[in-house]
């Protein structure tokens, strides 16, 4: 496969993939879903050529990514637990997707959805073969700054079903709301370009990853908790 192709079928698929998992795909196909793009992305890079080592999956270099990844680890769950000793900054963590329903499991959310069904795939195409790919054709930081782009845009319609499903976002006139998915998805862009800075200093998709993971795994139980939070606060209430 030449690598214009293959980088063609690449996006193709993410662009493709986008609009079915947020569409298409229900909670329980999400995981293998996503692992099966993956899969799918490391095959396609491969057929064009790239090294283990170009896509940041190269098992020797893993031990540094986990050093790197656990020190910034522990940095997102320092700033989990800032968020939720602050009230105001608590409000934004009450995002529908984690109130407290019946039938589902937190820790199977947090501890697999999160880690292999988000940030194990977002790593593997975003900072691992698409950026691969780019850099046989562009200059490394213009392919990171691309792959970041890119990024962004995967962002931006569940930043927006998001920003419905937390009542600060419903609060929103829908014309402020869909500004508001912009910025956020811009923002995506920018954490992005953190993560491809980790990937090439690490040499592996293993420092993004965890970081990633970690993120996304304590922001989720940070409003787990603020819903509880809420909520108990609601009963002392209606108790007094």
């Amino acid at each position: 496969m030449t690598l214009r192709t293959a980088t063609r079928l690449g996006l193709g698929l993410l662009a493709c993939h986008n609009l079915a998992q947020n569409y298409l795909l229900n909670e329980r196909g999400y995981v293998a879903g996503n692992l099966a793009v993956s899969g799918a992305l490391v095959a396609i890079g491969h057929s064009a050529g790239l090294a283990w080592d170009e896509m940041g999956l190269h098992p020797a270099r893993s031990r540094r990514g986990l050093r790197m990844g656990a020190w910034a680890s522990a940095g997102a769950a320092a700033a989990a637990l800032l968020a939720l000793g602050h009230p105001a900054i608590r409000n934004y963590l009450l995002d529908e997707r984690a109130a407290p329903t019946p039938g589902t499991s937190v820790w199977r959310r947090a501890l697999v959805r999160f880690p292999l069904g988000t940030a194990l795939f977002e790593e593997i195409a975003f900072r691992g073969v698409i950026p691969a790919l780019l850099r046989r054709e562009h200059r490394p930081l213009t392919a990171e700054t691309l792959s970041a782009g890119v990024f962004a845009l995967w962002h931006l319609i569940p930043t927006y079903r998001a920003l419905a499903s937390n009542p600060l976002g419903m609060a929103m006139a829908p014309r402020r709301r869909a500004l508001a998915a912009a910025v956020g998805s811009a923002a995506a862009g920018v954490f992005g370009l953190g993560f491809s800075w980790m990937r090439r200093r690490s040499g592996t998709v293993v420092a993004p990853w965890l970081t990633h993971a970690s993120l996304n795994t304590l922001s989720y139980l940070a409003g787990v908790a603020a819903w509880r939070m809420r909520n108990a606060g609601d009963y002392r209430r209606g108790q007094s």
